[in-house]
């Protein structure tokens, strides 16, 4: 039952968002995105931002786990220069589409990231299991491994030696 009503508690604010519809965290989560991207060596030019697909946030005992797929565009400035607001997309410019997964901890550092932007063309289906892998090492950042009980878990013991 519970696998059923997590993706529709999920749904109503998962898809097609401008950026005013996101949650604090999900437009903190946005930012860290676009710097990483940013720092990445073999960008030379901004990138904005032109549609967020899917945004979601999921609240952990270590932090807030933030996952967001969106869509950048190539500028006419310089990468150093991303954030400034004259820095309108190209039309002729590359377009990417990103997965990001952010983790955040409740005072907003971040515990981990990942985040992947490849040249819209080049996205295949290996490419995004791969992805989803990372993004989940990245929701398990700065969780207790130990932290859940499962059903069995300790359900079998081990017998004392013979005296």
């Amino acid at each position: 039952m519970w696998q059923l009503l997590l993706p529709l508690a999920l749904w109503p604010g998962a898809m097609g968002l401008g950026r005013d519809e996101l949650t604090a965290a999900q437009h903190l989560g946005l930012q860290v995105a676009l710097e990483e991207f940013h720092k990445h060596p073999p960008v030379q030019w901004a990138f904005r931002e032109t549609s967020v697909d899917s945004a979601m946030d999921m609240p952990f005992p270590a932090g807030t786990f933030v996952r967001l797929e969106f869509k950048l565009q190539q500028t006419s400035c310089r990468k150093k220069d991303w954030r400034k607001a004259e820095c309108e997309a190209t039309p002729s410019g590359r377009k990417r589409k990103c997965l990001a997964c952010i983790k955040l901890d409740p005072e907003d550092k971040v515990l981990g990231r990942m985040v992947h932007c490849p040249i819209e063309t080049q996205v295949r289906r290996e490419l995004q299991e791969r992805q989803e892998v990372q993004c989940g090492r990245v929701e398990r950042a700065g969780e207790d491994p130990h932290g859940h009980y499962f059903p069995g878990q300790f359900a079998f013991s081990k017998a004392l030696p013979p005296s």
